[in-house]
């Protein structure tokens, strides 16, 4: 078993924290995982891609053979992405951001308008996405993700960071069990 996983859309949306949170909680489920992390020499606004390979044996090579989901945040991370999926594979982008999306099974979820909507912050936008993301990763629970963000965050932002990834995963099981919030625009393509 090898699960490849993708975020990928501008620097500052901490995409990279993100990465390193789902690692963390595949591990936590006893899974082998490989993190790596690539982005542009801007502080903010460029490229920015993590990349997260979940396995039940070791990980002898550490980049991705074909995504099997992709959170995409805007166009260029969705256009540049695309190729890299496997043909069954989930792609979650960003309604706010992303206009066009050339795949047959897509969700498109307005994170950028809940995160500033509800958490007046737009980088609560990546908590948004791992909880979106969580019922849809078969190798990591919502248990070992809330242990690994609590792991991982300063005391004076983990309970927005919680409440923001609680309310994308509330979102995500609606989406999952096929149910449409009101906030969705366009909810499921497929």
């Amino acid at each position: 078993m090898r699960y490849e996983v993708r975020l990928a859309g501008a620097g500052g949306q901490g995409l990279v924290l993100a990465g390193i949170v789902l690692a963390e909680a595949a591990l936590m489920e006893g899974h082998m995982v490989v993190h790596s992390q690539n982005y542009g020499p801007e502080a903010r606004g460029g490229n920015s891609v993590s990349e997260v390979i979940i396995a039940d044996e070791e990980i002898d090579y550490p980049r991705a053979l074909g995504l099997d989901l992709l959170i995409a945040l805007n166009q260029r991370a969705t256009n540049d992405n695309l190729p890299d999926m496997k043909e069954e594979g989930l792609v979650i982008v960003d309604s706010t951001a992303v206009e066009k999306v050339l795949w047959g099974k897509v969700l498109r979820v307005p994170l950028e308008r809940e995160a500033k909507l509800n958490f007046k912050d737009a980088r609560a936008v990546n908590m948004l996405a791992l909880g979106i993301l969580t019922p849809f990763c078969p190798f990591v629970t919502e248990s070992s993700m809330v242990r690994a963000i609590t792991a991982r965050m300063a005391d004076t932002t983990l309970e927005r960071n919680l409440k923001a990834y609680r309310s994308g995963a509330e979102h995500g099981r609606d989406l999952q069990s096929g149910s449409q919030f009101h906030e969705m625009e366009d909810a499921i393509d497929v």
